[in-house]
């Protein structure tokens, strides 16, 4: 046996005991119910199934390879994709340098997107796309 008898009644002698299985037990149900919400809540299931080929994608990968795609392109100063929903949705925020032309970025980005609908063989990956310029921060003089 691995606990003695004895030794439930001792910890009710303890008036410490019955507080602390409770708080203890109230803690770990916490957590619990707060990872629930966080899977609940989360953007979607981690993998992607391509129709036309049938393999799995990890969601991360594809976003991080369109990011880079993205951030390849002159004038961009940085770029975040993600793919939201159920279907697929990208949503694409691009930071531009100041002295960037949006409309070619933005027929740069409509190729990035193209190529990904036709990668993975989608009929349709609608996108949102936000095109943002930096803000050029002046030295100040002393």
């Amino acid at each position: 046996m691995l606990l003695d008898r004895g030794l439930p009644a001792r910890l009710r002698e303890n008036g410490w005991w019955s507080p602390a299985l409770i708080s203890g037990l109230a803690v770990v149900l916490s957590l619990l119910l707060w990872w629930l919400a966080r899977q609940a809540m989360s953007r979607g299931p981690r993998w992607a199934v391509l129709p036309q080929t049938g393999p799995v994608l990890r969601r991360r990968a594809w976003e991080r390879a369109m990011t880079a795609q993205v951030a390849a392109f002159d004038d961009v100063a940085r770029t975040r994709v993600r793919l939201v929903g159920r279907p697929l949705r990208a949503v694409v925020t691009v930071v531009v340098e100041p002295g960037a032309r949006p409309a070619e970025v933005t027929r740069s980005l409509a190729g990035v997107i193209a190529d990904a609908r036709a990668s993975s063989g989608i009929r349709g990956l609608p996108a949102d796309v936000r095109i943002q310029v930096a803000k050029r921060r002046e030295r100040r003089a002393r």
